[in-house]
């Protein structure tokens, strides 16, 4: 035996040893009797489940990717999953029925009230947060396996569970897909409805793939008494196979479809660039490309130009892209002229080699989207000046074929709601600067998110500095704002200790905005919450103006 193989087979030693350690320091009673909570039926599971339902269906429906994510934080779904998990391997068949009984009412219940709720809401679009949820792929379900072993490690260890368990939530999102399930329901498309549905699947099996190997690697071994319990566990873990074998195929063609769409418009972007990329003379802006149903492509670019480009030009380019691609092609170009050196806009030009008429304004810039979200970015720098110490923290944009009206969705860093006089007067402001209608909507976000301690813990750490630096820019802009610290203890000690522990944080969170971004005392006001207690302590900044406390 060479050296090598005696120093691998040490490794392998120590290692095994390593984990029998930490398997021996596993409490399986408590892991297990958290599974059979898990399991239990109740009122208030589905009332939270149908809350968390109703959230992710209001997100989708908007386009809200945060409110998405609240939905998956407090969605239950994922405690029944793990104990059937728990079951599968096991063979506890209590465990699996009841788990199996919850997962399939579950899930009824959330399709059949996103489907109701779809079917009675004024907002039926498909957003793309929905049709995210419709294509899973083999990296769905890799993300889904990788998920649930973090969850199943975290109920047996109990290590970093308030942490892991929340982000395993985010990662596998088994609420979203269901709710997209109904929604497709409700508005009659079958395959939004199965895309949804298949994603839920998806990550369904992977996490119970998941949990089987990681309860059995913590010993939960099977309940193998005779011959017929091992033939069980082997047409389990046979079926179980077959399925992951049968689903991996569809998810492996629509990877090979993200990638063979990936590949396309590179090739695209490729050939525009080569053509329009001219160094002092022009370069491309933006493209967009739809495939028609007989094959035939269409593609839409913005190029800026010192001198406009002559329609044999254009067509020249049409033919390389026709050659590239393989199949028939036809480009629509449109031209901003602009001073050599500069991007200021002199006027817009708009050839299209088949058709000679010319387009009217609203058609110029709803092709010329950047050009809108250049108003739209200028006139948030005024709106604020006017909002202050307020700040616009994102926004998008969107056109309205119908109406040719500009939907604009921002989000605003403001503790405190938008009143209907202030969203008239930023709507107004956007209709001037755009010279055309605005359907705005405005959803407030924190100026800064939840500081978060450890048990014990007081002092900040360099994340949470970092968030507080958006209140650093605030007084700068306006020094006349009042900011409220209130911390709120954790429940694991005594009341005088974690009152304490609450002051001490408050206090941390004080001297960092009074020594380290100079704002004055005078400006700050600390309160500690006394008559409740959390499991994970936390401080809550809010910033307003002072005048309004």
């Amino acid at each position: 035996m060479s050296d090598t193989e005696i120093i691998f087979k040490k490794i392998i030693v120590l290692i095994k040893k390593w984990f029998q350690k930490k398997v021996s320091e596993i409490n399986h009673i408590a892991v297990i009797k958290d599974i059979y909570n898990e399991v239990e039926i109740s009122v208030g599971y589905f009332l939270v489940l149908s809350i968390a339902n109703l959230i992710a269906l209001s997100g989708l429906l908007t386009n809200s990717a945060p409110v998405i994510i609240g939905a998956m934080l407090i969605s239950p779904l994922m405690g029944p999953i793990l104990s059937f998990g728990f079951a599968f391997i096991t063979g506890e068949e209590v465990v699996m029925k009841k788990a199996l009984r919850k997962i399939a009412t579950s899930v009824i219940l959330t399709i059949v009230i996103a489907a109701m709720a779809s079917f009675v809401s004024p907002l039926k679009d498909v957003t793309s947060e929905i049709i995210s949820r419709t294509r899973p792929n083999l990296y769905d379900l890799n993300i889904a396996f990788l998920s649930g072993i973090a969850g199943a490690v975290a109920l047996c260890t109990k290590k970093n569970y308030l942490t892991i368990v929340p982000g395993v939530a985010i990662a596998t999102a088994v609420i979203p897909p269901l709710s997209v399930t109904g929604y497709g329901i409700g508005v009659g498309s079958m395959n939004i409805a199965f895309g949804g549905f298949f994603l839920f699947f998806t990550n369904f099996v992977a996490i119970i793939i998941a949990t089987c190997a990681v309860f059995y690697m913590y010993g939960f071994k099977p309940s193998i008494l005779n011959e017929a319990d091992l033939s069980h566990l082997k047409k389990r873990v046979t079926g179980l196979a077959v399925v992951l074998f049968i689903i991996s195929i569809p998810l492996i063609y629509t990877l090979q479809q993200s990638i063979s769409e990936v590949r396309l418009r590179q090739n695209i972007q490729g050939t525009l660039k080569k053509a329009f990329d001219k160094e002092h003379e022009s370069s491309l802006l933006n493209f967009k490309y739809v495939k028609r149903k007989n094959g035939q492509f269409e593609i839409n670019a913005i190029v800026n130009t010192v001198n406009y480009l002559k329609d044999e030009d254009i067509t020249h380019v049409e033919e390389r892209l026709k050659e590239n691609l393989g199949a028939d092609a036809t480009l629509y170009l449109d031209q901003v002229k602009v001073q050599p050196g500069r991007l200021k806009q002199e006027q817009v030009k708009t050839i299209l080699p088949d058709i000679a008429a010319a387009k009217q304004p609203w058609e110029i810039i709803r092709s010329s989207r950047e050009n809108v979200i250049s108003i739209v970015r200028k006139s948030s720098e005024k709106i604020d000046s006017i909002i202050a110490p307020s700040r616009i923290a994102d926004f998008q944009v969107g056109f309205q074929d119908k109406t040719f009206n500009v939907s604009i969705a921002m989000k605003i860093k403001k503790d405190t709601p938008m009143s209907q006089e202030e969203i008239l007067w930023l709507k107004r402001v956007l209709t001037t600067d755009l010279n055309l209608p605005v359907d705005l909507s405005i959803e407030t976000v924190p100026f800064v998110p939840l500081l978060v301690f450890n048990r014990g813990e007081t002092e900040l750490s360099d994340e949470m500095k970092t968030a507080l630096e958006i209140i650093r820019d605030a007084y700068s802009r306006d020094t006349n704002i009042s900011l409220m610290i209130e911390s709120n203890p954790e429940s694991s000690f005594s009341y005088r200790k974690r009152i304490q522990l609450a002051e001490q944080r408050a206090l941390s969170v004080s001297n960092v905005l009074t020594q380290e971004y100079r704002i004055p005392e005078s400006n700050i006001k600390i309160s500690v919450n006394r008559k409740k207690a959390v499991r994970q302590p936390f401080v809550k900044v809010t910033v307003r103006p002072k005048q309004g406390v």
